[in-house]
């Protein structure tokens, strides 16, 4: 039998630490509101969610080193947004299916 794998394993392994890092409820909440928010900063995010901005601060940079998001200087605000065309379709069903 010559079964082929169905994906690489590099590309699986991308993959795997990009969805290990949205898999936390936190880090999904933010991306949801990174995604339905004009110009979203942290202070509106940390607000939003109710939790302490450090928390928030955190859990963003982990989502900036696996490259999901960027942040943007707009002024005196960092502006985020998601740059990972999976993620962001993949929010972008969850936002939709929330708002049908």
């Amino acid at each position: 039998m010559n079964a082929q794998m169905p994906c690489d394993k590099e590309r699986l392994a991308e993959y795997s630490k990009k969805l290990k890092a949205v898999g936390h409820p936190i880090r999904l909440r933010l991306l949801c509101l990174i995604a339905r928010e004009q110009d979203p900063c942290v202070s509106d995010l940390w607000q939003c969610l109710e939790q302490p901005q450090p928390v928030i601060s955190q859990h963003l940079a982990i989502l900036k080193q696996v490259d999901i998001v960027s942040a943007e200087v707009h002024k005196t605000k960092r502006v985020y947004s998601i740059i990972d065309p999976f993620i962001r379709e993949m929010i972008m069903k969850i936002v939709a299916e929330g708002t049908a």
